[in-house]
């Protein structure tokens, strides 16, 4: 027998899992780390803790599996995109990693965008301040000793298949989707790094660019006894997360949209040919499959959100929930499934942490409009997934207006294990949602990676197909729908009321930030 080792390197936890290779899951473990928010709008991680957290994770499957290392054929892995990471050759980060979700490089993005450069073809609504040239110009001008003493600047994807292999490599799929790198027009677009200020940054680039599924190299030695592993096991390219989850979908054929749920929502499409429109991300050629583009959308923040409710205003449903010896999150479900469609009036804008599509403002912030005396915190929880369900909806609405065709829609992650969650998200968005086998669809997808590095499938296509199966489906119910699209409609007003507010208050917060932390 055959297996192969999945990676999901993730905002609050790094999983291992061990596939067979009709992607049956055969034991999976994680390892969680520590996020720090020093300010406002910022997110920091140690690359330290993710490789300690996967020696755990790793360790612990193989524990719980009856797997033998040696028959262990290959390892690939997936990590959050736009975690930035200055290094020296030696893979040593000379900083804490800037998590995805920090946006402190806000100014750098708008600058960015201003120059209208030709490369911005994929982010016409404006540049992300999550992207790496925005994180990476903040660094230039905010830390610029570490900035010159960086070697490289890499993600958290390349950094683990560093630390897996010891070469220094890039993935086609960040660098795509994230760094402007347009293979069709010939690879890095220099004159746009020059003239927005990273003129010098193409030194700071690993020469080695690898497709999805590429085998990197054989595992080290040093890692190999780092993890319990054996020596030379096959190392494949992976890529974000969120995208090389879409393979954890199946989602491999123009038409087919995949949504990975989580601490934030990644919605991609696949695409015959490039279609660039504001209000996406994308088309990103070749950036997963060859031949293929994806377009992508996404929310910042959505789990998160749910997570901090429940963190922050609901822990005593977290002591009801363990005496009744059920999850919190199913407690607070049963109580939101009792609160009718609309949450009575109660519209949540989910921009936590800023939009990321179709807006792309990265100064917009979370509004909870029409509080009462009435409101409960049943109906502040549904009105927190309903409005995240809208958020969703403005996506898929912008792709249908610029002919993006969406024949299929399926979805993982951690909302998957809500039915009420996932009933919303159909009824609010209209179409059935389709819901595979393995909930942890990243983790399947860093699997289809090493199986198809490993020669167990001819290509990354055979190894989706092969390793993926649709078990559930969720309907619309159709009246719901309809009611939905009053608050679809006044969640969209919302924001175009609200923007300007919004961004003054975030620039006057950031302008004064020392005076509002001093206590006197």
């Amino acid at each position: 027998m055959s297996y192969v080792l999945g990676i999901d390197a993730g905002t609050e936890a790094i999983k291992a899992g061990l596939f067979d290779r009709s992607g049956k899951l055969m034991a999976s473990a994680s390892s969680r780390y520590n996020t720090f928010f020093l300010n406002p709008g910022w997110a920091e991680q140690n690359p330290n803790s993710w490789w300690a957290g996967l020696i755990n994770a790793v360790h612990e499957c193989l524990k719980t599996a009856p797997i033998k290392p040696a028959d262990i054929v290959g390892i690939a892995a997936g990590a959050t995109t736009c975690t930035l990471i200055p290094v020296k050759a030696n893979g040593n980060a000379l900083r804490h990693a800037l998590l995805w979700m920090d946006v402190r490089a806000a100014d750098q993005a708008r600058r960015i965008f201003e120059s209208g450069h030709p490369a911005l073809r994929y982010s016409l609504a404006g540049v992300s301040a999550e992207w790496m040239p925005a994180k990476a110009l903040w660094l230039k001008e905010s830390e610029p000793d570490i900035y010159y003493e960086a070697d490289y600047l890499i993600e958290y994807a390349d950094w683990i298949a560093y630390r897996l292999t010891g070469r220094m490599t890039l993935n086609i799929n960040t660098i795509t989707q994230r760094w402007y790198y347009h293979a069709p027009s010939g690879g890095w677009p220099l004159d746009f790094y020059r003239q927005i200020g990273l003129e010098d940054i193409e030194a700071k680039f690993p020469r080695d660019i690898l497709r999805v599924g590429e085998v990197v190299g054989g595992l080290s030695e040093r890692a190999a006894n780092d993890l319990g592993l054996q020596a030379g096991i096959p190392v494949a390219t992976g890529g974000g997360d969120a995208f090389v989850g879409l393979l954890g979908l199946g989602v491999v054929e123009p038409g087919d949209l995949g949504i990975v749920t989580g601490s934030s929502n990644v919605l991609s499409a696949l695409a015959s040919e490039e279609v660039h429109f504001p209000g996406s991300f994308g088309s990103f050629p070749d950036a997963l499959i060859p031949g293929l583009s994806l377009v992508e959308g996404g929310q910042v923040s959505t789990g998160s959100i749910l997570n901090w409710f429940q963190r922050n205003f609901a822990q005593d449903a977290a002591e009801q929930a363990k005496q009744q010896e059920i999850s919190v999150y199913t407690l607070l479900d049963a109580e939101a499934q009792k609160i009718a469609v609309g949450s009575d009036g109660l519209i949540v804008l989910d921009y936590f942490q800023g939009n990321r599509t179709p807006h792309t403002d990265s100064l917009a912030k979370g509004v909870v409009l029409g509080l009462s005396l009435q409101t409960t915190r049943a109906h502040v929880f549904r009105a927190l997934m309903e409005g995240i369900a809208y958020g969703m909806k403005d996506i898929l609405d912008t792709f249908i207006r610029q002919n993006c065709h969406i024949s299929r829609v399926i979805a993982c992650g951690g909302a998957t294990h809500s039915k009420l969650f996932m009933q919303i998200y159909a009824d609010v968005i209209g179409q059935p949602i389709y819901v595979t086998r393995e909930a942890e669809a990243s983790l399947l997808g860093a699997a289809v990676c090493a199986a198809a590095g490993a020669g167990l499938y001819p290509d990354l296509q055979a190894a989706s197909r092969g390793m993926t199966q649709i078990t559930d489906v969720y309907q619309p119910n159709m009246q719901f729908h309809d009611r939905y699209q009053f608050f679809t409609q006044k969640y969209r007003e919302t924001y175009q009321q609200l923007k300007g507010i919004m961004q003054d208050v975030s620039q006057h917060v950031a302008a004064n930030k020392e005076t509002n932390n001093d206590p006197n």
